[in-house]
This record gives structure tokens, C-alpha cells and sequence, in this order.
């Protein structure tokens, strides 16, 4: 897989299974795996929950552009964006940069019995707020390169489809080149 993407970055909803599948994606492809909103959370020395508590959510969202322009300059990479990030036009120009883009789509069943209520994401308190966030930013998911349900298989599962559609693009460059 010579023509593989520099970058293949994981976008959707929280819950939708970012982060597992892309350290098996990672491992699949011998890409290094990160996770922006632990990077942010490493760099900031405290909690995302506590960003927007103390700070607000625009700092919060400076903090993730500032992390997807980094990674935009790196190769080698498997990203699991924040689950905000790709709804915010300057993010997202920069994450989709040179990288393939998938939109990990998971149901809103799926998404509220996989996101548990403990304060640990600040967003997800209000299971009203959930559902009107997932709506708003499913336009935002959609211009991702590929779209993979993430709502049914195992992370294992989810990533072995992420390789097959990487193989079958890389095939096609391949060929198209012939």
C-alpha cells in the first residue's frame, strides 16, 4: 500500500468509537495513533471538562484548531478528531489537508449506551443536548471521504472495514495509473 494517505483521520460523534478504532487502525496500517482531545488535554495539564468549565467552550475550540494544524503536518498518523472538531469549518479544513477523512456514523441508541452521564464529557450530561448535537454536526460529518456504520461490529470490525476501503482506493490509484 505505497499510495496509503499520509493521514487518516477519524470524525464523528463521541461514543462513535474513535479512539478504539483507531489505535487498531494505527496498529493495522504501522501508523502512530492520536487522539486530539488527549493531546489537548496533556498540553493544557487539566481535563477538557474543566477547559470549558473554567475558560469556555471558545477556548476549548482554539485549543483543537491549534492541535489539528500540528497534525496536519505529520505523516504516518491515525487521528481520532474531537468529536466537535470537524463542525468547525477552520478545523475541518485542516484536519481533511492531505488526509483521508472517515466519518465513523453511529446512531443515536448506540451513541447514548456507549457515553456514560459521570461528567467525564462536558456535552453529554443533557441527553436532549446529545441528540440536537448530533443533528447540527451530521451535515459537518458528512463531507468526510468515506463513511463506515460504526454502529454495529467490534472496533476490530470497524477498523478491518476502514483497511479494505484504504486497499480498494489504493488499488484503484494503482490501476488508474496503468
Amino acid at each position: 500500500m505505497a499510495d496509503r494517505p499520509p493521514r487518516v483521520v477519524l470524525v464523528g460523534f463521541m461514543g462513535s468509537g474513535k479512539s478504539a478504532v483507531g489505535r487498531l487502525l494505527a496498529r493495522r496500517l504501522g501508523y502512530r495513533f492520536e487522539d486530539m482531545d488527549r493531546r489537548i488535554e496533556e498540553k493544557a495539564g487539566r481535563r477538557i471538562a474543566d477547559i470549558f468549565l473554567d475558560e469556555g467552550e471558545e477556548a476549548f475550540r482554539e485549543m483543537e484548531r491549534e492541535e489539528a494544524r500540528a497534525i496536519g503536518r505529520q505523516r504516518g498518523l491515525v487521528v481520532a478528531a474531537g468529536g466537535g472538531a470537524f463542525a468547525r469549518a477552520e478545523a475541518r479544513a485542516l484536519l481533511q489537508g492531505g488526509a483521508l477523512t472517515v466519518w465513523l456514523r453511529c446512531d443515536l441508541e448506540h451513541i447514548l449506551g456507549r457515553v456514560p452521564v459521570d461528567g467525564s464529557r462536558p456535552l453529554a450530561g443533557n441527553r436532549d443536548i446529545m441528540r440536537a448535537l448530533l443533528a447540527e454536526r451530521e451535515p459537518s460529518y458528512r463531507m468526510a471521504d468515506v463513511v463506515v456504520d460504526a454502529s454495529s461490529g467490534t472496533p476490530r470490525e470497524v477498523a478491518d472495514r476502514i483497511v479494505g476501503l484504504i486497499e480498494g482506493r489504493t488499488r484503484k490509484r494503482t490501476s488508474a495509473r496503468r
